[in-house]
């Protein structure tokens, strides 16, 4: 698999009167495709079978690397194996709409709450702390990747919060909701399989699309590579504000270990 190779960053560029190069306005990357090629050995034809069944046309699915890393692919060009009997050769392409390879162990990361610090052996003879309540307002989230990466936010409330926001105080960014979460309701925001952001108000068994909530001035949508400095405030001063951070740090390339 070409997983090694870098990716192509479009770039929107402009130029005015008598100026000498190009000014750079915007830069993007789409998705990227991944060409397969490998051959078979032994039980050829129940390779082949397998693989075609598995990689059938209109299939989707995870890649999965050493279980550190997986991609998201569709399948672009169905797998061909060669017409001679025998021959164990074959390939196929994929298509990755997020073009990075993400972490599979997931990062998280928390602001309020309760700190767990129970830990084992314990002696039930003595007095011992299950956790500590947290009074930061704030939290390093640190994207260990190479990339700004989306990011799952759960905002919860242990009485009533009221227009919550977080932001990252070193950029200023932000992300607000305008909206009420009262004790034993939660909104999660996040990007679905097809990158869509998503907001739901989950309050029981019943969950509410809650997108309209989002400040439209809102763009703390991402978090950049290394440090995240977010505090979480909202209209009661923060005090019963709880927010979880969950993320799967990405990398552009792969290389054999």
């Amino acid at each position: 698999m070409n997983i090694g190779n870098g990716l192509e960053v479009t770039l929107g560029k402009s130029q005015g009167f008598a100026q000498v190069g190009e000014t750079v306005e915007t830069q993007s990357i789409g998705g990227r495709s991944i060409d397969v090629t490998g051959m078979f050995f032994g039980d050829i034809v129940g390779g082949k079978n397998n693989l075609r069944n598995v990689c059938a046309p209109l299939s989707s699915g995870r890649l999965i690397f050493q279980k550190s890393h997986y991609i998201r692919v569709y399948v672009k060009a169905a797998p061909s194996f060669s017409a001679v009997k025998n021959n164990g050769l074959f390939k196929m392409q994929f298509y990755a709409p997020f073009p990075f390879f993400s972490a599979f162990q997931e990062s998280y990361f928390l602001i309020g709450g309760v700190v767990p610090s129970f830990r084992f052996p314990v002696n039930y003879g003595r007095p011992h702390r299950f956790g500590t309540r947290s009074n930061e307002r704030y939290v390093n989230v640190v994207n260990s990747g190479d990339v700004r990466i989306p990011y799952r936010l759960v905002l919860r409330s242990e009485g009533v919060s009221t227009n919550p926001t977080l932001t990252n105080i070193t950029t200023f960014a932000f992300l607000k909701i305008n909206g009420i979460i009262n004790i034993g309701q939660f909104i999660t925001i996040f990007r679905d399989d097809n990158n869509v952001l998503r907001a739901e108000l989950t309050d029981g068994n019943q969950v509410t699309d809650v997108i309209t909530w989002i400040d439209d001035e809102s763009s703390l949508f991402e978090l950049d590579p290394g440090d995240n400095l977010i505090s979480a405030n909202d209209e009661e001063g923060g005090k019963a504000l709880i927010a979880s951070f969950t993320f799967n740090p990405a990398v552009g390339a792969l290389y054999e270990t």
